[in-house]
Parts: structure tokens; C-alpha cells; sequence
């Protein structure tokens, strides 16, 4: 079986699931979106959690499909409840782009800017992703771990108040000090990624 393949199954077992848990909801639409984010969370999760080989996953994945298929079936119906649930407590939809103030924005902008220009910005984000995982965080957990790396980096550009072009980001402080943040999630209950998506979507 190849990737797009393998990928298109998970899909369409997703959408299944999920059709049965929310009646209204229509894989065939614009809530398809919403498939692919599990199935993007899903293949990160069980990256983590199964300890996979990264260079031979999709390779592995159809074994465990093909050879415990019962079994693969009964995991992916709870799995996709749990992501539900957190999808429900964790994503926001949106009809339209949130207004913040300009200088919020801007701080915001540049600290996006920061991000992406660091040397370690994969490492980091893969560090934060697999602890929110380890967290019970299953949801979208790649655009969380992002998105608090970034807003940490604004809280330290409005902190320094200096010039950014001599702002340096320190990989291993900013995972220490989100560390900590991670470790309370558990107990804030509330949304953590906004998507300005169509609101029929749960």
C-alpha cells in the first residue's frame, strides 16, 4: 500500500468514527478539514506513543493494520472520542479573524519572525509537541506547542523592551519555561488554538 494510499484509509476510517459520534457531522464537506487534522494528529500520536521508526512509519502502521486489524479498529474508535473531547475543550472556531491591539500584533508578528529564522525551531517544537502528548494534549498538539513558543517569545520581547535584532532565543530556556506551562495544562480548562473555519463544525 502506498503513503497517499494509506493515508486516504486512515481518512476515511476517521471520518466514519467520527460520523458516529456527531450526527451532523459531513466528511464530504468543509468539515473534510477537520478529518485531517485528526489524521495528522493521529500519525503523531502513535509516533510518540508507539514509538514508531520515523523513517519506516507508514511501513509499520500497515503491518499493525493489516495483522491486528480488531484490534487497530477498537483503539481508533476510543482514540477519536478522546480527540473529541479535547477538539471540543482545546479548538475555537472562529467566523472571523480576532482583533487584537496593534502593538500586540506587531509583537506577535515579530516574534513569528523570531521562530522561524531559529537554527533549532524543529527540535524545540518536537520536544514540546511529544510532552503535550505525554500530557493527554492529543489535539492539534503541533500547532500548541507553536503557538506557545511563539507567544513566549512576544512575553520576552515586551519584557526586554529593547531592539529584537538583539533578542536571542535560548532553545533550552524556552523549553524549561513552557515545560512548567505544559505541566498545568491539565488543570486550565479552555481553548488553546483559534481556526477560522466554518461554524457548522461543531
Amino acid at each position: 500500500m502506498t503513503f497517499l494510499s494509506l493515508r486516504r484509509r486512515i481518512i476515511s476510517m476517521l471520518a466514519e468514527e467520527l460520523r458516529e459520534c456527531v450526527p451532523q457531522f459531513e466528511p464530504y464537506s468543509a468539515d473534510y478539514q477537520m478529518v485531517v487534522y485528526a489524521s495528522r494528529d493521529l500519525e503523531e500520536w502513535m509516533k510518540q506513543k508507539w514509538s514508531l521508526n520515523t523513517n519506516a512509519f507508514h511501513e509499520n502502521l500497515e503491518k499493525i493494520m493489516h495483522e491486528k486489524r480488531g484490534e487497530f479498529h477498537i483503539f481508533l474508535k476510543s482514540w477519536i472520542n478522546f480527540w473529541l473531547k479535547k477538539w471540543r475543550e482545546r479548538v475555537r472556531l472562529l467566523h472571523t479573524k480576532p482583533r487584537l491591539p496593534p502593538n500586540v500584533m506587531e509583537r506577535l508578528k515579530e516574534a513569528k519572525r523570531i521562530y522561524k529564522k531559529s537554527e533549532f525551531k524543529k527540535e524545540l517544537k518536537d520536544l514540546l509537541t511529544k510532552k503535550l502528548i505525554n500530557h493527554g494534549e492529543i489535539c492539534m498538539a503541533s500547532f500548541i506547542a507553536e503557538n506557545l513558543i511563539i507567544e513566549e517569545i512576544a512575553r520576552r520581547l515586551r519584557n526586554a523592551r529593547s531592539d529584537s535584532n538583539g533578542f536571542r532565543l535560548d532553545p533550552i530556556d524556552i523549553y524549561n519555561s513552557l515545560s512548567r506551562r505544559i505541566n498545568d495544562l491539565p488543570k486550565e480548562k479552555g481553548p488553546l488554538i483559534y481556526l477560522r473555519i466554518r461554524p457548522y463544525m461543531l
